[in-house]
């Protein structure tokens, strides 16, 4: 018996060294970032070379730039080019932390923040690109960003009831319904839910889960109080709050998500927009807003946030020509803002329009005098 099996025992192990073999897996490549690490001489750049981690975000911030470029409009480019390049600017400087802060530790937030803005930006037109960077560096957000991206993918005003948006719905219901949850029944979003349940004049009631599906308006005022309770991604080193404004561009009653609320402290949580970065440059109408922030009168009382989100929501709207119907007041702009700032904003607008948004040239220019004059009123409010 042992004969044999020693006969048999050779036999196969001949079989097995003359026959052909399987094709195994290649090696899994080892990450290397968008530049060569062949010509890398700084230290940033040799972190970034030593650490694949480091290595496959810099790869994914390039990819997630180049798409980035078009403007939200989906015509012209966007403004990401100088958020980019500060953001290139503030990696260099962590070669100087050095001593205090390892540079990898310095570089890793800096990559997970321009990584999560950049693939905000992108959410409408590539949501598959985008989602899985939203979840691993901002899961806190995350799921409100997937709900974002399969309203904005709809008609405004969509009915939600039809078989063909069947699976979206339960999609958002899932997603959302947590945090409906947790406005119902945490004392400590008690005002959040008032605010919804029980809103004042003719705001949206939103009590159900199913409310959020009657109209564009309901799911943002879901949206507008929602931010404040978020919790914040601490380990990431990052705490974004911005929606897309593809989103709000394709569903202009989005932007009512970014109003003050609450009439507090807490306006300061709510969503913003990152129309700033997404849409064409404004030069003029940038310039005009720094004078106005610099200057801006010291204000008391926590009233004071809800005047500064009525602010930005109002530089937001004449970055997406949406008119607010206020006209501008000459004798009413802030004293440190000259007429020429003005001037050049409202013409640089005016362009603008015509360019991006196809508007007349009169249509254009009245357009452009609306919004900065709902932008010259709401500046230097205290809120009282």
């Amino acid at each position: 018996m042992t004969h044999n099996l020693l006969i048999i025992t050779a036999a196969l192990l001949l079989t097995a060294a003359t026959s052909p073999q399987p094709d195994r897996p290649a090696p899994a490549k080892a990450p290397v970032p968008s530049f060569s690490c062949a010509s890398a001489r700084t230290a940033v750049e040799k972190a970034v070379c030593a650490d694949p981690a480091l290595s496959s975000a810099d790869r994914e911030m390039a990819s997630l730039f180049a798409l980035a470029r078009t403007s939200a409009f989906g015509n012209g480019p966007s403004n990401e080019l100088a958020t980019q390049r500060q953001t290139l600017k503030d990696m260099r400087s962590c070669e100087g932390m050095a001593r205090s802060l390892p540079i990898g530790k310095c570089l890793a937030p800096l990559y997970a923040r321009r990584n999560f803005e950049l693939a905000t930006a992108i959410l409408t037109r590539e949501p598959d690109k985008a989602n899985p960077v939203l979840r691993r560096d901002g899961t806190g957000f995350a799921p409100i960003l997937e709900v974002i991206a399969l309203w904005a993918a709809e008609p405004v005003d969509a009915s939600w009831s039809v078989p063909e948006r069947a699976t979206s719905r339960k999609r958002i219901v899932a997603l959302l319904s947590p945090y409906l949850t947790a406005l119902q029944s945490d004392e400590s979003q008690s005002f959040g839910w008032s605010i919804l349940s029980r809103p004042s004049g003719d705001d949206p009631v939103v009590s159900h889960i199913n409310d959020i599906f009657r109209s564009d308006r309901h799911f943002a005022a879901f949206l507008n109080v929602l931010g404040p309770y978020l919790s914040e991604e601490k380990e990431a080193g990052i705490m974004l709050r911005d929606l897309p404004c593809s989103a709000i561009i394709r569903h202009p009653d989005l932007l009512n998500a970014t109003g003050a609320v609450f009439g507090s402290t807490m306006d300061n949580f709510v969503f913003r927009t990152d129309c700033a970065r997404t849409l064409p440059p404004l030069p003029a109408l940038s310039q005009l807003d720094r004078k106005i922030l610099n200057n801006w009168p010291a204000c008391d009382g926590t009233i004071r946030f809800a005047a500064y989100r009525a602010y930005a929501v109002a530089l937001d709207a004449a970055r997406l020509g949406q008119s607010t119907g206020t006209q501008a007041d000459e004798n009413g702009r802030p004293r440190v803002v000259a007429a020429s700032g003005i001037d050049s904003a409202r013409a640089e607008l005016t362009g603008y329009y015509v360019k991006y948004l196809a508007k007349s040239p009169e249509d254009a220019k009245r357009l452009a005098s609306d919004t900065i004059g709902a932008i010259l009123s709401s500046a230097h409010s205290c809120g009282t």
